[in-house]
């Protein structure tokens, strides 16, 4: 009984008089508080503040603060010095927001801290104003795109400085925390992840640690359109180069390609080898230690893609220690591959296979093979117009389609016009919010979310759809095209998640930064971003038997197996006909 008594007289002392807090725990409610400031404030989120000098007058106001009555009162004072006669809020009711997008709104903190009575009731009307501008934040006309244009580097920014650093977080977390529409499939809650960024700035006394925290930071967006990185990543932590590539296959790196820089040069890892471990680790546990935490993707599978050709084996050191398995042998043996900082003349270049470089060609009498990556509209017309009478055309999207539009597909597969996409917009001056079913403005002229037109001689026969983790971007939204069309079959891996446009962020010291600025769903509300393209059929390649060819075998075979299933369906008449 004793002993229970100290324990309530020792909580009831600790809630009587508030939590210690550290000073990264002061940071986190400062870079919080002054982010809703910045963009629900109705004269702040219009630009009538130098907002950047306030938070590093701030933080250095509260250098030697401990506890949590003490930070309070710093920002009661952030939040009620900035009101003026001419300062007006708009009260929004909580039904306004009922066809709204509501995934991204995270308010709870306001309640979870213990601000007092005052400053939560400042807070709580800060995030209920609808007076909002848009200096921060501002919708492009043409496309309701939002734009940064005034976020600028800070022009004597100091990264040896804490609040400089700091600045840069608190500006880049809040600006994906309010417009991110896509924040919601994080794989860790945004604002969960602020106290250990706010740990990772504040202690990044170096520069190295400073390129890192960034790299962690943007790596947290899970986006795989956030490849803008820091120079840092390439010019400092892998540097340098093997003589060799690959592409990775079930967690191990098949050698597809061996250069020879020079005539002295010996391999020691040939074509076709296996590599199963680098520097001792087995090579997904070397991707999860070195990569995973500083390169952004919405997906593992793009992130094998963005690192398998030559990010996996660089590094900054002379050489690199990797295990590898021969299929011809059956054995493993360790090697010391060494790293370039420049190739010099290529002697030799040796590949494990060699694809043909034609735009399109007949893969049998009756099927037709596209490739889409550099084709022409001219080139794309004319392989369709071969194809036309053709019982099956194969369309590979396993790379960037640079040259063509969805027109120049849908003008040939589509009957009619149709909605392919669906779109979720952030909505300018609604902070957290979005538009779960976005409209183009200029949509009555050129609906970017439609295609297709009336076309009674559209391609009536089968549709192989290829695609694969470097199918991104346009590569995905050009899928959701082709497979908005009759009798498509889409086969192959996981995509980028990534389909829709890129917008670009400027942090504190001028770096620029980039992420996926909308949301990308199929018309019946399945989401893209960060899932990929459906797949109809999951290809599964092998790395001890890896076959170039396997994806156009299994689109033959798919054919086949249609055509035979047709053949079964017809009456006997019909059949004997055929």
């Amino acid at each position: 009984m004793k002993k229970l008594f100290f324990t309530l007289l020792f909580l009831f002392t600790t809630l009587s008089y508030g939590q210690k807090l550290d000073q990264h725990e002061v940071h986190q409610q400062i870079g919080l508080v002054w982010g809703l400031l910045k963009y629900h404030h109705p004269d702040i989120s219009r630009g009538k503040y130098d907002w950047d000098s306030v938070l590093l007058k701030v933080l250095e106001k509260s250098s030697e603060v401990s506890d949590q009555e003490e930070l309070n009162r710093i920002l009661l004072i952030l939040t009620t010095e900035v009101n003026t006669s001419r300062t007006r809020f708009k009260l929004r009711k909580e039904s306004a927001t009922d066809d709204l997008f509501k995934k991204n709104a995270d308010y709870d903190w306001i309640r979870e801290y213990d601000f007092g009575e005052e400053l939560t009731a400042e807070l709580i009307k800060l995030k209920n104003n609808r007076r909002i501008g848009d200096y921060y934040a501002s919708r492009q006309l043409l496309n309701n795109f939002l734009s940064f244009e005034n976020e600028t580097a800070l022009a004597d920014f100091d990264a040896s400085l804490e609040s400089h650093r700091l600045l840069l977080l608190y500006n880049f977390w809040n600006a994906i925390q309010y417009w991110y529409v896509n924040k919601y499939l994080m794989e860790e809650d945004w604002r969960e992840v602020l106290p250990f960024l706010t740990r990772e700035f504040s202690e990044a006394v170096t520069s190295k640690k400073f390129e890192l925290a960034k790299l962690k930071m943007i790596a947290g967006l899970n986006d795989s359109h956030s490849y803008n990185t820091s120079p840092y990543l390439w010019d400092s932590l892998y540097n340098r180069s093997p003589a060799i590539n690959g592409k990775l296959v079930n967690d191990s790196l098949v050698v597809t390609r061996v250069l020879s820089p020079s005539s002295s040069f010996e391999p020691v890892v040939n074509p076709g080898e296996i590599i199963t471990a680098i520097e001792g680790l087995p090579v997904n546990k070397y991707i999860e230690k070195n990569f995973e935490p500083i390169i952004s993707t919405s997906n593992k599978n793009y992130l094998y893609n963005h690192i398998q050709k030559w990010f996996l084996l660089s590094g900054n050191t002379d050489s690199l220690k990797v295990k590898v398995f021969s299929p011809r042998s059956g054995t493993s043996t360790q090697h010391i591959i060494p790293l370039y900082d420049s190739f010099g003349t290529i002697d030799t270049v040796r590949h494990l296979y060699t694809p043909r470089k034609d735009q399109w060609y007949d893969l049998t009498p009756e099927v037709t093979y596209i490739n889409l990556d550099s084709i022409t509209t001219g080139e794309l017309k004319t392989a369709f117009e071969h194809g036309k009478d053709k019982k099956a055309l194969v369309l590979d999207l396993r790379n960037y389609p640079r040259n063509i539009r969805d027109t120049d597909l849908s003008g040939f597969l589509y009957p009619k016009k149709k909605k392919f996409v669906k779109v979720l917009f952030p909505l300018s001056s609604t902070p957290s919010y979005g538009d779960p079913d976005g409209k183009a403005p200029l949509r009555f002229i050129l609906d970017p979310f439609k295609t297709g037109k009336k076309n009674k001689n559209y391609y009536k026969g089968k549709v192989i759809l290829l695609v694969d983790r470097s199918t991104m971007s346009k590569g995905e939204y050009l899928a959701m095209v082709i497979q908005g069309a009759p009798n498509v079959t889409t086969i192959g891996e996981q995509t980028a998640g990534a389909p829709l446009n890129i917008w670009t962020y400027t942090l504190k010291d001028g770096q620029t930064t980039s992420f996926t600025g909308l949301g990308g769903f199929y018309p019946n509300g399945q989401p893209v971003q960060g899932a990929g393209i459906t797949l109809d059929y999951v290809i599964t390649e092998s790395a001890l038997n890896y076959d170039p060819e396997l994806y156009l075998k299994e689109a033959l075979e798919i054919i086949e197996k249609d055509n035979e299933n047709m053949l079964q369906n017809l009456s006997p008449i019909t059949a004997k006909n055929k």
